[in-house]
């Protein structure tokens, strides 16, 4: 297991989904990655649980990749377009029993000039995070940042590989007699190492990929991965969690401190763009089903004297929805960690800024905080997906972390950060995952406002002293239990408001406006 703080405070996106979307075309970016040749034919076999899945544009964004491009570029939005301008034919299916355990796993079947079958199966976990499962009939388990030698062979060879490959593990998986090898190797190797094993007999083909992210990786053991061992190694170096959140991706990048720092604030640059442009520019939902000015009706709300929470909390909320509809009209904004909840963070930490006059560093610095405290969930496994664990998985984990972030910007310590957290988790805990139809758009702007004021609620009680009774550690516990027990109906089923006439009225809408983009099916 290993995550980077980009993958909590990230990826840099198009709307509208981290999981639909974003995760989605670094599927497809791996996938293209085992072809040798121009595909002719896609074939996208999807979970029945996403037969909806052009809500999401999540064939785009599966297309795209596979054509070479990042879950961050805007011309995703059409890849189709260009998939059938270089005349290569694609469908979907649907996978039959036994399903995949997870609603978002996709495989990506493709047929290249040749007429070679290459098909890659990959899950996105939530927040953009992807795990990639499958190398045609062969079951792998891949980390996205490390760089890997596949060996394919028709008789097994363990022994031979490792005799010509000084690494710390391959792993191997076979199926009827016939065998692949993997192994994580060091991004300075250069291609002898592949030549060397393809001289083993018995080797069919070999491989190596580059990673499919691009935050760095080298084998490591995390500095931390629950908030009591956060605690703790605060207490013992003096060092806060800005710091430590750095060293750790110092550790499990091979990076250096300054490229870490770097990425960061030109993350936060991007949240103040998303912003400022969705305040001041008309915007379009992919739907309609927002208006695409309720930010700014908020805004000018507050500006009027209208709402009675404060004038922070406020344009606090004004900014979440912006965000939102940025990310709901195809527009770019960072997840954090996911799109469905990427307004709670930057409608946060920029307000506050505002009326703090704090400086840009320690908005950084409140970012690898963020980040810290969506690291230790994910130790745990939390899911940060709607359709993986319900929207408490989104609004309740991006106002979990905000609030840590916010604790931070108040003067708090560390344990102060974590307790943050462990306030405005469990008072969202069990929070389903009920869109409407297959967008992002109903319930989830909205949400994000409430989402800040859940964050707003944990940090205010963290900094007057009050702890939660039950550890922080263990309310993520909790989260996953309760992820666990949620019923699929109430993880982007048709449960809560997706059972209304609302609902049922929206998902005729969104047939029709999908009707010209969704795939014909595979014969």
């Amino acid at each position: 297991m290993d995550i980077s703080v980009f993958e909590v405070i990230g990826p840099v996106m198009v709307g509208p989904s981290s999981s639909g979307t974003a995760g989605m075309a670094r599927v497809g970016y791996a996938a293209g990655k085992f072809i040798d040749e121009p595909v002719k034919s896609i074939n996208l076999v999807f979970h029945p649980r996403h037969s909806e899945y052009a809500g999401l544009r999540s064939h785009l964004a599966l297309i795209g990749g596979v054509l070479g491009m990042r879950e961050y570029d805007p011309m995703l939005k059409e890849a189709l377009n260009i998939a059938h301008e270089r005349r290569i034919d694609v469908t979907a299916s649907q996978f039959t029993e036994p399903l995949p355990k997870s609603g978002l796993t996709v495989r990506v079947e493709m047929t290249q000039k040749s007429g070679k079958q290459c098909n890659i199966t990959g899950v996105s976990v939530g927040g953009g995070s992807i795990s990639i499962i499958g190398i045609n009939d062969f079951d792998v388990e891949l980390s996205s940042t490390a760089r890997h030698l596949f060996v394919w062979a028709d008789k097994n060879i363990s022994e031979e590989i490792k005799n010509a490959v000084k690494v710390n593990s391959i792993k191997q998986s076979e199926k009827n007699g016939k065998y692949l090898f993997y192994m994580e190797i060091p991004l300075a190797e250069d291609e002898n190492i592949k030549y060397n094993v393809s001289k083993i007999n018995g080797v069919t083909k070999t491989l190596i990929t580059e990673p499919f992210l691009t935050f760095g990786y080298v084998p490591h053991k995390p500095l931390f991965t629950t908030y009591k061992e956060l605690i703790e190694l605060s207490e013992k170096t003096g060092k806060d969690i800005p710091e430590l959140t750095i060293e750790y991706e110092l550790n499990r990048s091979g990076r250096t401190r300054e490229e870490i720092w770097n990425e960061m604030a030109q993350t936060l640059e991007y949240m103040k763009e998303t912003v400022n442009y969705g305040l001041t520019n008309e915007i379009k939902t992919l739907f309609g089903f927002g208006t695409g000015n309720d930010g700014k009706k908020m805004l000018k709300a507050v500006s009027e004297g209208k709402t009675l929470g404060g004038n922070t909390l406020g344009r606090a909320i004004a900014k979440s929805l912006a965000t939102m509809e940025m990310d709901c009209s195809m527009n770019r904004i960072v997840a954090a960690p996911t799109g469905g909840s990427a307004g709670i963070v930057p409608g946060c930490i920029l307000t506050v800024q505002e009326d703090r006059k704090i400086s840009d560093e320690e908005l950084i610095k409140s970012l690898f905080v963020a980040s810290a405290a969506g690291i230790c969930m994910y130790f745990q496994n939390a899911s940060f997906s709607g359709m993986g664990g319900g929207c408490q998985g989104e609004i309740g984990v991006s106002s979990a972390i905000a609030a840590a972030a916010l604790a931070y910007l108040g003067g708090g310590d560390t344990k102060t950060c974590c307790h943050a957290m462990a306030l405005s988790m469990k008072n969202i805990l069990g929070l389903i995952c009920d869109r409407i139809g297959g967008s992002s758009e109903v319930p989830c702007i909205k949400r994000n406002g409430i989402g800040v004021a859940n964050a707003f609620s944990g940090c205010d009680m963290a900094l007057a002293g009050i702890e939660s009774y039950v550890s922080p550690d263990e309310v993520i516990e909790a989260l996953c239990n309760t992820q666990k027990l949620l019923p699929p109906q109430l993880r982007g089923g048709y449960g809560g408001l997706g059972c209304t006439a609302t609902s049922r009225i929206a998902r005729e809408i969104e047939i029709k406006l999908n009707r010209e983009i969704t795939l014909p099916d595979k014969k």
